[in-house]
C-alpha cells in the first residue's frame, strides 16, 4: 500500500506532539508585585516527563545594574517548588531572576526558556506599606482563618507577624484544624501587648490572595475569627 506524503506529514506531527508531551516542562505564574522590605515566595512545578528530576534552582540578581545573578536552591515542598524571599532581596525596585531545573541525564530546563540571563523575569517592588491588623495580645489567643466551600483548591496559608516595634514580619504557616486555619498568639508580656499581621493564602494553581483586601473581604465564604483569651 502506498502512504501518501499528506499521511506522512500527518504521522510526523503526531509524533511530533506525543513527543513534545514527555518534554519537561516548568510552569510558574510570577507575581504581579513584591512589597519592599518585606518576606514573599516564589513557588513552581516541574514536570520531568520521562526523566528524573535532579534539582530546581532559582537565580536572583541582587543588583539590578549588574550582571551577575546569585544562585539558590528551591525547596520541594510535596512537588512544588519553593524559595522565601527574605526582606534584604526587596529592596531595589524590581525582583529580577529566572528558574532552572536540572533532569537526570543532565539537561537543563530554564524559565523563561529563551535565553533567561538576558531576558530573566522582572517583579516590581512596591515602596507602600502592606496593609496589616493589629490586635492586643491581651485579648487575642488565636487567629482563624475561615475559607469555607474553596478550602479543597488551597495550598497553604501563611501569616505573617510583627510582635511590638519589630522591624520585620516573620512567615508562619498556619496549621489546619476542624476544616479551618488557626495560629495561637504569643502570651503577652511587659513590653509587648500588640500583634500586627497579614495572611496570605496560597491556591493550587499558583494565585493568592492577601488579607487585609478588598477581594478577601468581599467574598461571603471568608472570614477572618479572633479566638478571646478568657
Amino acid at each position: 500500500m502506498k502512504i501518501s506524503r499528506l499521511s506522512i506529514l500527518c504521522l510526523t506531527l503526531l509524533l511530533s506532539t506525543l513527543f513534545a508531551e514527555d518534554r519537561p516542562k516548568i510552569f510558574h505564574r510570577p507575581s504581579q508585585k513584591y512589597y519592599y522590605n518585606q518576606f514573599d515566595r516564589v513557588t513552581c512545578i516541574v514536570d520531568p516527563g520521562q526523566l528524573r528530576i535532579k534539582a530546581v534552582n532559582i537565580y536572583i540578581k541582587e543588583n539590578p545594574k549588574k550582571k551577575v545573578f546569585t544562585e539558590y536552591a528551591m525547596y520541594n515542598d510535596n512537588g512544588v517548588y519553593t524559595f522565601q524571599i527574605i526582606p534584604e532581596m526587596t529592596e531595589a525596585d524590581s525582583f529580577i531572576y529566572f528558574i532552572t531545573a536540572e533532569f537526570s541525564n543532565f539537561s537543563l530546563l530554564a524559565f523563561p526558556e529563551n535565553e533567561p540571563k538576558v531576558n530573566p523575569l522582572s517583579v516590581p517592588i512596591v515602596q507602600m506599606e502592606r496593609a496589616v491588623i493589629t490586635v492586643n495580645t491581651n485579648e487575642v489567643e488565636k487567629i482563624f482563618c475561615d475559607l469555607g466551600r474553596n478550602i479543597k483548591n488551597v495550598k497553604s496559608v501563611t501569616i505573617f507577624t510583627k510582635y511590638g516595634a519589630a522591624n520585620q514580619f516573620n512567615p508562619v504557616i498556619m496549621k489546619y484544624t476542624k476544616e479551618r486555619y488557626q495560629y495561637t498568639v504569643v502570651p503577652p508580656s511587659a513590653d509587648i501587648s500588640e500583634l500586627s499581621y497579614y495572611i496570605i493564602v496560597e491556591y493550587n494553581d499558583f494565585s493568592i490572595l492577601m488579607y487585609p483586601s478588598a477581594d478577601f473581604e468581599n467574598n461571603p465564604d471568608y472570614r477572618i475569627l479572633n479566638g478571646r483569651r478568657m
